[in-house]
């Protein structure tokens, strides 16, 4: 008993004199995270904020986190913040991992740095208020924060002043006129004389005109990106509109479909194709990407989806941004990514799930063009159909 005792007070000795000799002030930052840390006290200098952690201390570090877990700050003398080396190395490769990476490393930085908590309230349009989301759930929402564009300099901002005033981006008041558009392209599926569309069939996918609709039904767990060629491609730099109509009455009520458009990619691996989405869910959830990206940029509760309803998705093209309409309902507007011109357009259909899709329609903003090509329903079209993994659409991991 003696014995153990004093075995156990050496330990502690031991343990005291191991901490006593920690130093309070060390700085070491794997070089990975210097750029992202200079960036960061530029920023805070640039808003009245002057840290030196060279000098105070700071320990930035790799990890091996739990499975959601993206990064996690130690209150500790110095702040030592862990990042979950599988994760970033995860969203290297993809489009736009460098924001991905400031916005991971800015949220630690706010709690370890600025003394931040958590924040998971939001904006008027549904998105995120801070990039200090994170922690305790808030209805099983996804972390997914859109970091980009416009966006970028207010979450800035309201990382170092949690008192900034709600952005622009954030108003539900459409910033721009949608008169004036004429029509280039129309569907209606009305009838069989559309027979490449049927025979697309397999043991997969079934197709078939249902009611003056065409029906698509699933028999996989994978989903289905259904594209169609244009005869002549969408310029880029031209202000367009978009839309279809959708039915989804039955199946797994999380699972998404819409809308998807973009440049043809030279090489399609079915995780890197430069394809913008817009896309709901029966659960009244909506989101919005591309697929060069790791994940989609941020999820929405919109009440103006009609869960198993019919639901009308339109996205009208202005510059570099998108407007995305939801039954007429205009819900939100982001940058787009794709930088080419447009020459597939298609949907996204869920696993295992069975959809009716009518009145597929683009336009444009103008007057009519000579070269406007409004489809009959009898001319042959040239139709691409995807298989890909439904985990496409990676969920953010816990801050």
């Amino acid at each position: 008993m003696l014995k153990v005792k004093k075995h156990i007070y050496i330990a502690l000795i031991s343990l005291v004199l191991l901490i006593s000799c920690k130093d309070p002030k060390e700085y070491r930052i794997d070089p990975v995270f210097t750029d992202y840390l200079k960036r960061f006290e530029t920023e805070g200098a640039l808003r009245g904020h002057n840290f030196s952690p060279q000098t105070d201390g700071l320990i930035i570090e790799f990890a091996n986190l739990s499975a959601n877990t993206a990064g996690l700050t130690h209150y500790e003398t110095p702040i030592r913040i862990e990042i979950d080396k599988a994760y970033w190395n995860d969203i290297t490769s993809s489009v736009g991992a460098d924001l991905m990476k400031e916005d991971l490393l800015f949220h630690e930085l706010g709690h370890g740095l600025l003394g931040r908590s958590h924040l998971n309230t939001t904006l008027e349009n549904d998105d995120w208020k801070s990039i200090l989301c994170g922690g305790t759930k808030v209805a099983e929402r996804a972390w997914n924060i859109n970091y980009r564009g416009v966006r970028r300099k207010y979450y800035l901002d309201e990382l170092f002043d949690v008192n900034t005033a709600s952005p622009d981006f954030a108003s539900l008041t459409l910033p721009v006129d949608t008169i004036g558009f004429k029509t280039d392209y129309l569907f209606t599926f009305a009838d069989e004389s559309q027979s490449i569309w049927l025979n697309k069939t397999s043991s997969q996918l079934a197709i078939s005109i249902d009611n003056r609709r065409i029906r698509f039904q699933s028999s996989v767990d994978k989903i289905f990106l259904v594209f169609f060629s244009l005869q002549s491609a969408i310029d880029i730099n031209s202000t367009f509109s978009y839309e279809m109509t959708f039915y989804y009455p039955t199946g797994d009520a999380s699972k998404q479909y819409g809308l998807i458009f973009g440049p043809v990619a030279a090489k399609s691996d079915g995780t890197s194709d430069p394809i913008e989405y817009f896309t709901i869910n029966n659960n009244q959830k909506m989101y919005m990407g591309n697929r060069s990206c790791y994940s989609f940029y941020t999820e929405l509760s919109e009440s103006s989806i009609l869960s198993a309803g019919v639901n009308k998705l339109k996205v009208y093209k202005f510059g570099t941004s998108l407007y995305y309409f939801i039954n007429n309902v205009y819900c939100y507007t982001t940058e787009m990514v794709a930088n080419a011109n447009i020459n597939e357009v298609g949907f996204m259909m869920p696993p295992l799930g069975t959809v009716w899709l009518t009145n597929l329609v683009i336009a444009h903003k103008g007057a009519s063009s000579e070269n406007s090509m409004k489809i009959k329903q009898n001319k042959p079209i040239e139709v691409r159909i995807q298989a890909i993994d439904n985990s496409f659409q990676h969920t953010l991991k816990y801050r």
